[in-house]
């Protein structure tokens, strides 16, 4: 349980890195220690309302500075966007990998046991579907980038006057197109996202150790980013889901040294009870943070920056 709980603290380390990375391009600078922090506030938002919009708005307001909203905004956007690339491009060459290798495209993956049967999809139709997912979240990150699709919803959506929605979403599209000119940042968020993949892996096979679990690491590097895409179905926190599609992906019968479905729910169990101690741990947080001054103070980092800038 410790190795499980180190790598979730590495999961959060990577995950605000790759965030700063993202913001660092737009000017926002901010210390790793800082936005883990923020980031680890943001895993107690999660849990309170469905997907995690509850933990970006939280990232949105502790990295905003006056007049730079749409800034914050795009950054913690992009990172969770380009987080799901690299979320969905791992379970991609992992599935192709699993399949090609051990030939389970005809393999049926039971997905739930039900009064009429299993519910099953078979090795291709799954790593299909995956495939689905990526090309259509490549699509849309590319169409971000678009001027042509700025110039057409700026049509549509900039005749909305109400809370002035229209000129806050015109300002929040320009923000995200100005990342045309960071490529570098953006192919760093992406690659940094396979360690945030990796680390969550080693988190749930420790976890799973913990209660006896023998199935071998490599498997969890495949099947983890398989689940972490069915817990973005909308949910409190993932809740539920996750546990169901653990126990679903980890009791397969053509699995090496599959679980037991007691022991799969236990892991399961486990794994939420380290996850909800991070998430409170974020609550105890969130009542001693304040959200940064205006002059960077609480920052080193940014008071150093901006007592450069007086300087020159």
């Amino acid at each position: 349980m410790a190795l499980a709980g180190g790598w979730y603290v590495a999961f959060i380390i990577i995950s605000a890195w790759r965030w700063q990375v993202l913001l660092r391009a737009k000017g926002l600078c901010f210390s790793t220690g800082y936005l883990s922090r923020v980031f680890v506030v943001g895993l107690f938002f999660c849990k309170l309302l469905p997907t995690s919009i509850g933990g970006d708005v939280m990232r949105i307001a502790y990295t905003a500075r006056p007049g730079r909203a749409a800034d914050a905004f795009s950054a913690t956007f992009l990172d969770r966007l380009i987080g799901f690339v690299s979320l969905t491009f791992l379970a991609v060459a992992a599935a192709l990998g699993l399949f090609a290798g051990r030939g389970l495209w005809r393999e049926q993956l039971v997905l739930r046991q039900t009064a009429a049967g299993p519910l099953a999809l078979r090795g291709d139709v799954l790593f299909g579907l995956l495939l689905l997912v990526l090309l259509g979240l490549v699509l849309v990150t590319l169409a971000l980038f678009s001027d042509r699709l700025h110039r057409l919803f700026g049509r549509t959506l900039g005749r909305i006057r109400l809370l002035q929605l229209g000129r806050l979403f015109d300002s929040a599209f320009a923000a995200v197109k100005a990342f045309r000119s960071h490529s570098a940042a953006l192919a760093l968020s992406f690659l940094s996202g396979l360690g945030v993949q990796a680390a969550l892996s080693f988190s749930w096979f420790h976890a799973a150790r913990a209660i006896g679990g023998t199935v071998p690491l490599v498997y969890y590097l495949i099947l983890i980013p398989i689940l972490n895409i069915v817990v973005n179905i909308p949910s409190i926190g993932g809740l539920g889901v996750r546990e169901v599609s653990y126990v679903a992906l980890f009791t397969q019968p053509w699995l090496a040294s599959a679980l037991a479905p007691d022991k799969a729910l236990a892991a399961a169990l486990l794994f939420l009870a380290l996850d909800l101690v991070f998430a409170l741990a974020g609550g105890l947080l969130f009542s001693f943070m304040r959200r940064p001054s205006t002059d960077g103070a609480h920052n080193p980092e940014e008071k150093s920056a901006a007592n450069t800038k007086t300087d020159a």
